[in-house]
């Protein structure tokens, strides 16, 4: 939970965003942590002490005492292993390394496009972009979950996370099915209480800053 002390670690934070993912990783970790809320309509990710830290002007961005960490597979990778006693990376001696970064970096270089060519009908060849096709990538993570419950079998990981952020939008968005191996996956993720806690925060940051009216 957001800590109203002086903590290590501040997360910078937009409600209906990708911010969740941080979000979500941050109470998986367990550790305190500074909120810093804003609405896009402020233009807070624009000034020049934001961009100086996050110069793609984005959000989430994770601060760690005096570094930065921006884009959510670093924030993954880089807070998994800074704070181990989460358990939310496997040892860079542990066999199940690899896997765990491969499905870290799956979440953005593959599902993201994938979402996209689905939502905007793009006509590509499988064989011509990294991400294959929408079609290719459901399979690779159904069958990537069939030793379940999680990526790693019984080992929840960051990459849960980050896989797990991108599956609620693309349910959200009607893309990603209910039920099957995956929308059970989804269903797990749910329950969990980081899960939770950060959905009530979302909530709670989105009724904060409404969506500005047009």
């Amino acid at each position: 939970m957001p800590d109203t002390t002086t903590p290590n670690l501040t997360l910078y934070f937009a409600p209906r965003t990708r911010s969740f993912a941080a979000l979500w990783l941050i109470e998986e970790l367990g550790e305190p942590y500074q909120l810093e809320s804003f609405d896009f309509a402020t233009g807070r990710h624009k000034l020049a002490d934001y961009l100086a830290m996050n110069p793609m002007g984005k959000v989430p961005l994770v601060v760690d005492g005096e570094t930065p960490v921006p884009e959510i597979g670093a924030m993954a990778i880089y807070l998994a292993d800074r704070y181990t006693s989460a358990g939310l990376a496997p040892a860079s001696t542990d066999t199940d390394r690899a896997a765990y970064l491969r499905w870290v970096f799956f979440a953005g270089a593959i599902m993201e496009p994938a979402y996209a060519q689905k939502l905007f009908e793009w006509e590509v060849s499988p064989s011509t972009v990294a991400w294959g096709s929408f079609e290719q990538m459901m399979e690779v993570l159904s069958a990537g979950l069939a030793e379940g419950p999680w990526l790693l079998g019984d080992k929840f990981s960051a990459a849960d996370v980050t896989v797990g952020n991108n599956l609620v939008f693309g349910q959200m968005i009607g893309l990603i099915p209910q039920d099957g191996p995956v929308g059970e996956y989804l269903s797990r993720l749910k329950t969990r209480e980081a899960f939770q806690r950060a959905e009530v925060i979302e909530m709670r940051e989105g009724e904060r800053f409404p969506v500005a009216a047009e």
